[in-house]
């Protein structure tokens, strides 16, 4: 078959695949009669070619609610299997699979969330939602060599305040305005057979998500270091997040608290080596 004949071949197919009204309906809508089908797919001795295709449209959807449902299993616990189903059904409806990757079938699940229905009730879904979606993403995001304490000690004290801090490229912060953090841990706390956590209370909370070696990590930011944020994301010095800090502090604490970030970071892996080797 000539490869601009297959190609046409393959999208005619993944249109009538994912149609969500069916094979035959979206042949009706697309002005073709159902023997038109029969050149690219033969009918079996028990089925008809319509009844093949959907086979496969059939496999298709339960596959891709499949994967969902893995990546955003703390909704599932939420909304309950039924719900789910319903909600990913809209999705699909409304945000057609356009990459041949199954990875990213759930990408605009977040924002499809914050406007479906179910945010009038629980407009903290789509925030948690968000939250699941980065730390699958970062879980696959580029690798980089983190500082560490000891690194930092071998130093002459005298350079410390140009010591450049960059944070790790597999990091992201997320503004939220649900505490969303602690419903994550009452999630991960919850045995199966415990009912689901209620709704959690209108707080707002940066959350600052990053990966360590192989495991992705999450933790809400505090008041003060949600300013030295974007200096991390800039590479900025230490004697700038001192200066950061020390705004409206005294010297003397702004100098511990600078300390006590610094500690924090490293020990969070979050801070890259500089010259630390990255892959993608």
């Amino acid at each position: 078959m000539p490869a601009d004949r297959l190609a046409d071949v393959q999208a005619q197919l993944y249109d009538l695949i994912t149609a969500p009204e069916g094979v035959a309906k979206r042949l009706a809508e697309l002005s073709r009669a159902p023997g038109d089908l029969e050149t690219v797919v033969r009918s079996s001795g028990q089925l008809s070619a319509i009844e093949r295709v959907d086979v496969y449209a059939n496999m298709y959807f339960f596959r891709i609610l499949e994967v969902l449902a893995d990546e955003y299993a703390k909704i599932v616990t939420l909304m309950g299997a039924d719900a789910f189903h319903n909600l990913v059904t809209d999705y699909l409806l409304a945000c057609r699979p356009a990459h041949p990757s199954l990875r990213e079938v759930g990408a605009r699940l977040p924002d499809f969330l914050a406007t479906h229905p179910l945010a009038e009730d629980r407009p903290w879904l789509s925030e948690l939602a968000r939250l699941e979606r980065l730390r699958l993403e970062l879980f696959d995001g580029p690798d980089a060599e983190a500082l560490t304490l000891d690194q930092v000690r071998a130093l002459p004290p005298a350079s410390l305040p140009e010591l450049a801090l960059r944070a790790v490229p597999c990091h992201a912060v997320l503004h939220a305005e649900y505490a969303i953090a602690a419903l994550w841990r009452t999630l991960e706390a919850r045995t199966d057979e415990g009912p689901p956590p209620g709704d959690p209370p209108k707080s707002a909370q940066t959350i600052l998500v990053w990966r360590q070696r192989l495991t992705v990590f999450h933790r809400v930011v505090d008041p003060d270091e949600v300013a030295c944020l974007p200096l991390l994301g800039a590479g900025a010095s230490f004697a700038a997040v001192c200066a950061q800090v020390s705004e409206g502090t005294e010297v003397e604490a702004a100098a511990h608290r600078a300390f006590e970030l610094l500690a924090r970071w490293i020990d969070d892996g979050v801070i890259r080596r500089a010259g630390g080797a990255a892959a993608t």
